[in-house]
């Protein structure tokens, strides 16, 4: 008797949880596969020499993990990993630099609905190949990545953005050069 109970309740639980998948809606989060182009910045903004000659090219890839909005904003947390490569003729010597990162990145629209134009900013963690690049002689290979984007969705969900990023180890060593490049990106959603 007590093993038929048991295999009652069991039949009962498989029984609820197939109707309760059933029942609920399917939802697809929101996922985008992003293409990089860019060049290094000089000295102007936070790092203290020019990797301007240098040219970047990378793959994103971001999920969309929650959406807040009220009647005239919304805000998006996606979560990103990233790969960039970097190469530069520097004294007759040609460098290269990986950078492979992960970050939360906080989206903004100026209306209720994520199209048109947009705002974001991310910081997290990166690893970088090598110390050196060009001018600038990095302390640590772990390094802090930030970045700030301005961009557009188009109807179909594709969008384009401009992109500022910085590498640095924000003073957990010294020396703290960091290095900045732009790039523009593609956003392709699936």
């Amino acid at each position: 008797m007590a093993v038929s109970a048991h295999c009652t309740g069991v039949i009962n639980c498989i029984l609820l949880a197939t109707c309760g998948f059933s029942i609920s809606p399917t939802v697809f989060a929101e996922q985008e596969l992003i293409v990089s182009a860019g060049k290094g910045l000089g000295k102007a903004l936070l790092q203290r020499n020019s990797i301007s000659a240098a040219e970047m090219a990378g793959v994103n890839y971001s999920y969309l993990f929650a959406s807040s909005g009220n009647a005239s904003n919304l805000w998006q947390w996606w979560g990103q990993g990233s790969y960039s490569y970097l190469r530069l003729a520097h004294h007759n010597e040609n460098q290269q630099q990986n950078i492979v990162e992960i970050k939360p990145v906080l989206r903004w629209y100026p209306r209720n609905e994520p199209s048109g134009t947009f705002a974001e900013a991310g910081v997290g963690a990166s690893y970088l190949s090598r110390r050196n690049f060009g001018d600038i002689q990095l302390s640590t290979k772990l390094n802090f990545a930030l970045h700030f984007a301005l961009g557009y969705r188009f109807s179909s969900g594709h969008t384009l953005s401009l992109r500022y990023s910085h590498f640095s180890n924000a003073y957990t060593n010294n020396p703290n050069p960091g290095f900045d490049f732009a790039s523009l990106n593609g956003h392709f959603n699936f």
